[in-house]
């Protein structure tokens, strides 16, 4: 069954932006964000439709 992957950020966006905002902290924020980040995988039946809904704000929750 083909499948959507997304990728979602779990951390806290203000932390990671006080990071960033000092030199030392970027490479400490970079590495927040790759740990801080999930891959999430959903199956459907039909990816081309689903595509086709999302883009056009009609997809509706079964």
């Amino acid at each position: 069954m083909p499948k959507i992957v997304r990728w979602e950020f779990l951390g806290s966006w203000l932390l990671f932006w006080v990071l960033c905002i000092t030199v030392i902290g970027i490479p400490l924020a970079i590495l927040y964000l790759l740990n801080g980040t999930v891959r999430i995988e959903h199956e459907v039946s039909d990816p081309e439709r689903f595509v086709t809904e999302f883009r056009s704000g009609r997809l509706t929750r079964k």
